[in-house]
């Protein structure tokens, strides 16, 4: 190990050694561990004692949205907004830039001889940290800034170079003139990154302004998918998290919480989140020595569960964020489980509908023409859930060894085969082929067409070319 990175080692133990657990350690654990492992080990939580407590009314939650505090955005760079720029510099000169192999937009102001350049990159990297920043080549003779982002900073040592993971794939850069140095810290603090209130089918419609910084696209944390918000001064940080499947099929089961180290709830007792039964307890470790916050989890319905996990949060923010948890609008027009039935479908009739529940994931399928093993069919299928993705998912959802494939300008998995039904009592050879893709962390579409091979005017088109392209799974 080199002496530099000792030395910035040594600081960031220094910086956090107050803290009684990193704000971000147990997101980028899991995270980790998720994409590595499809099992998980099970805790098991201590017994329930049963207190009633009444909920907080929603209307604390409508109230809060309602008071919304006008800012002015000096500029939007690639979705981060510039704000509290000092007076007197006019509008941006915005351009692209290319620096040690990362692309990025940047917008610039100038007044004499002083000028401020805020500079974003998307690597599209699922993690990363100050220390790749270096070997990328940044700032090699910078030293640790820690006072925001997911994986530290550097700052140069003329205090007129700033750059750090605001997210696991958003780099943000401020620089100075030497004149302007001044201003450095100050402009980066007050940048501000809009976060996208759905997470799953659900909508987060409160946050208490003081966390103000978030992680990136929902990732896999504990058993389902979930968005940290950590507070400016990182003491304190809150973690939303949306479970599916079997293990949300009731209280009992979402209370198993798979944690990322040695955690524990504890003090656990029965509440209500408007006019859900929840559960609520203390998250500690090492046998209840180790305060690690609290958490709150309650059932949607069966098979769709949520968790609030808080650090340093106050009794009453947490509350209102749950009381703020509500289900995404649907789409205006016909759908499978949030996700836009194709144009050609619709004037086909319905021929059923399944649910199904996985470890952590759950299945709505939709049929249009026969039942399946009664006669050609088409089905859409939506996948949702923290394991959507994983190797695990994939052994459960495809029988036979799919191959990658594209329809309808997607890329994704194929599989193909044959299979016989009677039709009119009469054996019948079905053709059935399965086209999946994954639109986004935590939720998959699979198109299926059955054909009956022995008519060419029994079922409607079923080019899989045309359904795959008209689906939309757009975020509510």
């Amino acid at each position: 190990m080199s002496d530099l990175e000792s030395r910035l080692r040594h600081a960031m133990t220094e910086a956090t050694a107050e803290l009684r657990i990193a704000p971000d350690l147990a997101d980028r654990v899991v995270r980790r561990t998720c994409r590595r492992k499809t099992a998980r080990a099970k805790t098991a939580a201590a017994a329930a004692v049963a207190v009633v407590l009444a909920a907080v009314p929603a209307y604390h939650v409508i109230q809060e949205r309602r008071h919304v505090v006008s800012v002015t955005v000096a500029e939007n760079v690639d979705g981060v907004e510039v704000r509290d720029l000092p007076d007197g510099f006019g509008r941006a000169e915005t351009f692209e830039v290319t620096d040690h192999g990362l692309r990025g937009k940047a917008a610039r102001w100038s007044r004499g001889d002083r000028t401020i350049q805020v500079t974003v990159y998307r690597p599209g990297d699922p993690a990363g940290s100050y220390l790749e920043l270096q070997q990328r080549g940044f700032l090699r003779d910078g030293t640790l800034w820690l006072r925001r982002g997911s994986g530290g900073g550097l700052i140069s040592p003329r205090h007129d170079d700033l750059i750090w993971f605001e997210q696991d794939d958003l780099v943000v850069r401020v620089t100075t003139s030497t004149s302007a140095k001044k201003y450095l810290e100050p402009v980066a603090m007050s940048l501000h990154v809009p976060w996208d209130p759905v997470l799953d089918t659900m909508r987060v419609s409160y946050m208490p302004e003081r966390f103000r910084l978030v992680s990136s696209e929902p990732q896999g944390i504990l058993d389902g998918l979930g968005r940290w918000w950590r507070s400016t001064d990182r003491t304190a940080s809150t973690a939303v998290e949306v479970v599916r499947g079997d293990r949300a099929k009731n209280l009992s089961k979402l209370r198993w919480v798979s944690w990322p180290t040695a955690e524990e709830l504890i003090d656990v007792r029965t509440t209500a989140v408007g006019r859900s039964r929840a559960l609520e307890g203390r998250v500690a470790s090492k046998g209840g020595r180790i305060d690690k916050g609290r958490m709150l989890m309650w059932l949607v319905q069966p098979g769709l569960g949520v968790r609030i996990w808080a650090m340093g949060a106050t009794d009453d923010e947490v509350r209102r964020v749950a009381e703020g948890i509500e289900p995404a609008p649907p789409p205006a027009g016909p759908s499978v489980d949030g996700v836009e039935v194709p144009p050609a479908l619709q004037s086909v009739p319905e021929a059923g509908k399944d649910r199904a529940f996985g470890w952590n994931w759950t299945t709505a399928t939709t049929y249009w023409g026969h039942p399946p093993g009664k006669g050609w069919y088409i089905a859409v299928s939506v996948h949702r859930g923290g394991l959507v993705g994983t190797d695990l998912w994939r052994k459960d959802t495809f029988h036979t060894t799919p191959r990658t494939s594209t329809f309808g300008g997607v890329r994704g998995l194929m599989t193909a085969s044959t299979e016989t039904v009677r039709v009119g009592g009469r054996p019948r050879l079905m053709r059935i082929r399965s086209f999946a893709w994954e639109p986004r962390t935590g939720l998959a579409v699979v198109v299926t067409t059955a054909e009956d091979t022995m008519s060419s005017t029994a079922h409607p088109d079923l080019d899989l070319d045309r359904l795959v392209g008209s689906i939309r799974a757009r975020q509510p």
